[in-house]
């Protein structure tokens, strides 16, 4: 179980305690020749027995989470249809099982249609003060269960905005590009999917800070943040990389469409009248990815880049040096040793 997600953990404990306790009951129902009853004991345990070897070696957790969630509620509803009324304390657990392992609309609506389905089997059968009680207990149940998977959902969204935002500029922070840059490392060693990243640090910035104050400074960079967001496309996305550093993730782009959105975005900034009448200029590092480069290496030929930029007269784009390849020693053959 080590290293496995809540999720993971969570479909391989469903799978396998039930599949082990319905286990005893198929076998008991086999030998008392209840052969409906039986049949879908044994179904059950089988399906949840494939599902657990499936999570457990594939690690894939959305699929598994609907089809157990399906086979929890029609193993209730046919237990109740073939075994009657005394079943309906299965119907809490799987109505419960379903927040956990749907999205919240879907369970909602997988646990109504459940509870119309139950009402139905029962209807005729069942008295109406039994009825009554089943009918508000089970949705008490549900709506208990919905507040508490909408409330986690919330709160998950507010950690992971409060983990990968910058909150002065509403940008990806450090911990969001780094995961960008590896997903994009990623898809370029599996597909060759070219990536760039674009570095620009604001120059001089230190002078606004110091003639207009940090309330002004910080009211520059969301004004930066804002106008590069809006020269950009989805497939470009923005980091706050530092104090005054901002970085470009550009998927599917070479080094030369890099350098040209580089450009654009140098020339808005340039012709941009800030906040208190400031007027900037910034410069650009540029790189592209390599093959068997790391995240490090890619950022260190962007960052170096940056630097010649500014050395250079800033209000510029320079583009990285190509990666340095280390190629091994090669091995001398026999005849070549001697």
């Amino acid at each position: 179980m080590m290293g496995r997600s809540f999720k993971e953990i969570l479909l391989l404990l469903l799978c396998a305690i039930p599949a082990g306790a319905v286990m005893p009951f198929a076998i008991m129902r086999f030998r008392h020749e209840q052969w409906p009853a039986a049949l879908l004991d044994a179904s059950f345990v089988c399906v949840l027995l494939g599902l657990f070897l499936h999570v457990y070696f594939t690690r894939e957790t959305r699929v598994p989470g609907v089809v157990l969630s399906l086979i929890f509620m029609v193993a209730t509803l046919g237990s109740i249809y073939l075994l009657g009324n005394g079943q309906i304390y299965w119907a809490f657990p799987a109505l419960t099982v379903a927040f956990y392992l749907l999205e919240t609309r879907y369970a909602a609506l997988l646990s109504a249609l459940s509870l119309l389905a139950i009402e139905a089997m029962l209807w005729s059968s069942t008295p109406a003060a039994t009825m009554l009680t089943i009918t508000l207990t089970l949705l008490t149940s549900m709506l208990c269960a919905y507040s508490f998977a909408a409330t986690v959902n919330r709160q998950r969204t507010r950690l992971k905005h409060l983990a990968t935002i910058d909150p002065l500029t509403g940008t990806g922070n450090r911990r969001a590009q780094n995961e960008k840059l590896d997903a994009v490392n990623a898809l370029f060693r599996r597909a060759q999917i070219p990536g760039s990243i674009l570095i620009l640090d604001i120059d001089y910035f230190k002078k606004i800070n110091d003639t207009y104050g940090h309330i002004v400074g910080d009211d520059v960079l969301i004004e930066m943040a804002d106008l590069i967001r809006a020269n950009t496309r989805p497939t470009e996305t923005l980091y706050r990389y530092g104090g005054e550093e901002f970085i470009v993730i550009a998927e599917h782009t070479d080094l030369e469409g890099a350098a040209q959105l580089a450009e654009k975005l140098r020339l808005c900034i340039e012709q941009k009248t800030f906040v208190s009448g400031i007027r900037l200029t910034t410069s650009f590092g540029v790189a592209e990815l390599h093959r068997g480069e790391g995240r490090q290496g890619w950022l260190g030929r962007a960052d170096e880049a940056l630097f010649r930029a500014k050395n250079n007269g800033r209000n510029r784009v320079v583009q990285g040096a190509p990666a340095k390849i280390t190629l091994l020693p090669q091995v001398a053959t026999a005849g070549e040793r001697t």
